[in-house]
């Protein structure tokens, strides 16, 4: 796909941010040209004047041509940095908002449609390749529509003074504007395509060693992982050292053509002069205007590879970005919940994609508004997967599910998030402070109802005596708690939203006993109201609720029944 397509979607409001960067880029050069076509004749006039005698002398004027060249000069720097300004802000604006586009396209496909992607990979695709396509722009398209611009502005006024040297410096711009930087970009395609699939298995590589560093240090492979990486890194660098002697030979190439266009231009020059038809200072002049042409052509090699870089980010975005959901959205608004909130599940059987073992096999149970019901079973029998059922991070494809008497398939994530609390066994801290993370599941929660939920979680205790309080740091993923503060800070979270419903996925794991009794009854008389499913291991949490059910061979009947 061209990436100027993709970021095209995103350049209605960045439009005349782009053209004036173009405008400013097409000045700069412009005036590079002109400072050193002035130079040359201002120079050689000079030195003419100098050598006819005192009478040429007191007659040439100096002033005029020197204040051009100073015009130039100042001109070429003011628009060179204001070019940069503004075209890599509009650049960055670019960028963002086509992180936007990407993070809303990917949203909806997590936790189903994302299982078979690597973590550090959709991450690099996530920066990497958004900054590539977002400065396509900066990269590719201004460098070229500088260059065809200001090389036939170039021509243009070379050919004023002498016809022929104007046909050349155009022939010679056009060899390297588009045939030899196509070159590259042909040629570099198929090591930027190896390039980006190997820097992609790098990153998910590297990801995935830091992530269990642990357990690699434990286990005593950790020099092995880094010898692999390192391997790996060196193929990248060989890669990357095939690349950049495709652009600085091309670079080369392009050098030697200028200098013999300037070459055949000063012939020329010469040849007009002896005719009577240039002046001794317009050939330097039009030699080193020759020589500034061609500095509009040198980026030009790097922009192709640039582009091939960015469209192939483009590819593998839409790849990304267009895949089908797993779970799809509601076609209408969610209805209205109405009272009693009971969720009832009729011969549901669920298998996860690209597998054939059935998780769920003809369950059905029914929880009433208000009840307390435990969910038991062996480990690994599909107890959390119900409650990606329930959280529409899955679907079922078989059965039906309501709640409040309406199916469960007309509420997407967000809707049900408004009914539904889940402190979930596989759960994420982010690197903030505890405030942060209880904000996170009520923005507008005031230090009151913060303190309130850590008393019913028992960890007011431990926030009183941290160094900072609400202020603590907790650490990525919460480093700096242990495992049952981690656990108790999530079920906080899903107190402060305060749903009708808790689904609790193992929520007193990590703790002792003492301390899990403690919460389960500070839970239960904070919120008597509210329905709890829960899921765990502990038979000490049975007798807070009101009933038992069992999850065993992908059926679900209560505790009693169970053979």
């Amino acid at each position: 796909m061209n990436p100027l397509t993709l970021s095209g979607l995103f350049t209605r409001t960045l439009r005349w941010p782009v053209l004036l960067g173009l405008a400013l880029a097409c000045v700069a050069a412009l005036a590079n040209f002109g400072l050193r076509f002035l130079s040359g004749w201002l120079l050689a006039g000079a030195a003419c004047a100098g050598a006819a005698g005192l009478a040429a002398q007191q007659a040439f004027n100096m002033m005029l041509p020197a204040t051009g060249v100073r015009f130039f000069a100042t001109l070429r720097i003011v628009t060179r940095y204001l070019e940069r300004l503004v075209t890599h802000d509009a650049s960055l604006r670019l960028t963002g908002h086509l992180r936007v586009w990407v993070y809303t396209k990917l949203a909806p496909q997590a936790p189903a449609g994302l299982t078979d992607k690597r973590g550090g990979d959709l991450l690099s695709r996530f920066v990497l390749d958004t900054d590539r396509v977002g400065q396509s722009y900066t990269e590719t398209f201004i460098p070229f529509a500088r260059a065809i611009l200001c090389g036939l502005v170039f021509a243009l006024i070379s050919g004023l003074f002498l016809k022929s040297a104007g046909v050349v410096l155009a022939l010679g711009l056009f060899i390297c504007t588009l045939p030899i930087p196509m070159s590259v970009g042909l040629f570099s395609a198929p090591c930027l395509r190896a390039l980006t699939t190997q820097r992609g298995t790098f990153q998910a590589d590297l990801a995935d060693t830091l992530a269990g560093l642990g357990e690699y240090l434990t286990l005593g492979a950790s020099e092995a992982r880094i010898e692999a990486l390192d391997t790996h890194q060196k193929t990248l660098q060989a890669t990357e050292r095939h690349l950049a002697a495709l652009e600085s030979g091309a670079r080369s190439l392009m050098t030697f053509i200028g200098l013999l266009t300037t070459l055949y231009v000063v012939m020329l020059a010469v040849q007009a002069f002896h005719q009577g038809a240039l002046s001794t200072p317009e050939i330097p002049m039009l030699a080193l205007g020759c020589l500034a042409a061609f500095d509009v052509t040198q980026p030009l090699p790097a922009a192709c590879q640039a582009f091939t870089r960015a469209r192939i980010a483009a590819e593998r975005l839409q790849a990304s970005c267009n895949a089908t959901p797993c779970v799809p959205a509601p076609t209408a608004p969610a209805p209205a919940l109405h009272h009693p909130l009971d969720l009832i599940v009729r011969d549901i059987s669920f298998q996860y994609p690209n597998t054939r073992h059935w998780v769920l096999e003809h369950a059905s149970f029914t929880i009433r508004q208000g009840e307390r019901v435990a969910l038991v079973g062996a480990s690994g029998i599909g107890k959390s997967s119900l409650i990606s059922l329930l959280s529409r991070f899955y679907t079922y494809q078989d059965g039906e599910i309501t709640l409040a008497g309406q199916d469960l398939h007309q509420f997407s994530t967000e809707d049900l998030a408004k009914t539904l609390s889940v402190a979930a066994q596989d759960f994420h801290l982010f690197n903030g402070t505890i405030r942060d993370t209880l904000l996170l599941a009520d923005p507008y929660a005031d230090d009151a109802q913060m303190a309130e939920a850590l008393r019913t979680v028992q960890l007011e205790e431990f926030v009183q005596h941290a160094p900072h309080g609400l202020n603590t740091l907790i650490g990525d993923e919460g480093l700096a708690l242990s495992g049952g503060q981690a656990k108790r800070l999530v079920l906080a979270q899903a107190l402060l939203r305060n749903t009708p419903w808790l689904i609790l996925d193992e929520p007193t794991e990590g703790l002792d006993q003492k301390t899990e009794y403690a919460l389960m009854q500070s839970l239960i008389s904070v919120r008597p109201d509210a329905t709890i499913l829960c899921i765990t291991h502990r038979r000490t949490l049975i007798p807070f609720m009101d009933r038992t059910l069992t999850l065993a061979g992908g059926q679900i009947c209560p505790a009693e029944e169970v053979p």
